[in-house]
């Protein structure tokens, strides 16, 4: 630690441009606000502004704002917003035709020939002795059992006829943002901003970016696209959670939430000229020992989503550190050292359980927020400390 209590690696007189890495996660959206207030009022954190931001769904509109100018407070304001005036409406037209090809479904299914009808009955008495029937909940697997077994060509049936690829509208989502950001796009900003989608037909990942990338093999217009104005659709699709919202168009593309393949997005960061990368994510480090069984299935969900999330994360880690050891063994590639610092990430708990990714209730987003300053605080206590291939993360 400096002697002005302040990290090396975040001194002033530190000239490499530092990037922030924002993840996605839905409302804990509010925990990276919490550990942006706490690096920009710590006396141990950033002494300027990033000079590069790169997000991705929650993270995007996070990252938006801060290029906006918006202070962590403002920023606080949005999310809490949501949660007093959820902004999103369920889409009818969806809820209409699923309805109307269930019920045609079952009027078909009334009519199906002899040998479908035999087929169902063997599986029903198969499923029979095997299943508790003197409890409802006997009753119930029974019944869920040969939904998935007998009938379960009704799922894709009735999916099909569904004319529409989403349960809410976030439209009213997208107004909430235009007043957040007091306007329709980000133009000429002081940071260096990275929104990533995906595009829904080729299923790759869409980077928009308000600075031309740096020259090299990844910084095309395959990899970014090049917009001098960030507008709300393009933050918007970085958040539209596929078939959860409806996706966003882009002049030619139609996109989906970033968090699909690129959740961590330090890529960007590194084209845009970052050469100091802070990851803050939402997911948890979990402590090496943990309970040897799984004690229900809520656990199991979240540590399924945590894992696809976390995974995204390790990925770019990875790419990242296998770009710095290209860049010691071949300096003839001329390619720049870029540090990463060990991310920002909440504890443990029951605060960031499943439910919490999409839990937009203003106690549960206030204790999120108060998570992120602690969790960037025990960050500056330890340094931060550097990343590397023999780093094993701790809770």
């Amino acid at each position: 630690m400096a002697p002005n209590g302040q990290s090396k690696w975040l001194q002033c007189e530190e000239a490499s441009p530092v990037g922030l890495v924002f993840s996605g996660g839905g409302a804990r959206g509010a925990f990276q606000v919490g550990a942006w207030k706490a690096l920009l009022e710590d006396g141990r954190g950033l002494c300027r502004p990033p000079e590069v931001v790169s997000g991705t769904s929650c993270g995007a509109i996070n990252g938006a704002r801060i290029a906006a100018g918006l202070g962590p407070d403002e920023m606080l304001g949005f999310w809490l917003g949501l949660a007093d005036d959820p902004p999103v409406v369920a889409n009818e037209r969806f809820f209409a035709a699923l309805l109307k090809a269930t019920a045609a479904y079952l009027v078909q299914s009334i009519s199906d020939d002899r040998e479908a009808r035999a087929r169902q009955r063997r599986i029903f008495a198969s499923l029979l002795r095997r299943h508790r029937l003197w409890s409802l909940s006997g009753w119930d697997a029974l019944l869920s059992a040969y939904a998935l077994t007998a009938r379960f060509d009704a799922v894709s049936t009735i999916l099909r006829q569904i004319p529409t690829p989403f349960v809410f509208d976030a439209t009213a989502v997208k107004e909430h943002l235009r007043r957040a950001l007091r306007g329709t796009e980000l133009r000429s900003t002081s940071v260096a901003l990275a929104i990533n989608a995906v595009d829904v037909r080729t299923g790759r990942v869409v980077r928009f970016v308000n600075r031309k990338p740096e020259k090299g093999p990844r910084a095309s217009t395959t990899h970014y696209r090049y917009e001098p104005a960030i507008d709300l659709d393009m933050i918007m699709a970085s958040a539209a959670i596929p078939l959860l919202f409806n996706p966003f168009r882009v002049r030619d593309l139609e996109l989906w939430d970033g968090g699909l393949l690129v959740n961590s997005p330090m890529a960007p960061a590194v084209a845009l000229g970052a050469r100091r990368i802070i990851p803050v994510l939402v997911t948890t480090a979990r402590p090496v020992a943990e309970e040897a069984r799984i004690p229900s299935f809520g656990w199991a969900v979240e540590r399924l989503v945590d894992t696809f999330l976390d995974n995204a994360y390790q990925g770019d880690r990875k790419l990242l550190l296998d770009r710095n050891e290209l860049a010691h063994r071949l300096p003839e590639e001329n390619l720049t050292v870029v540090e990463l610092a060990r991310p920002i990430r909440p504890l443990p708990g029951t605060l960031f359980d499943v439910g919490s990714y999409l839990f937009f209730e203003r106690r549960a987003m206030l204790a999120m927020y108060a998570a992120g300053q602690e969790a960037a605080r025990r960050w500056l206590d330890r340094g931060p400390e550097m990343d590397s291939r023999k780093h094993t993360e701790e809770p």
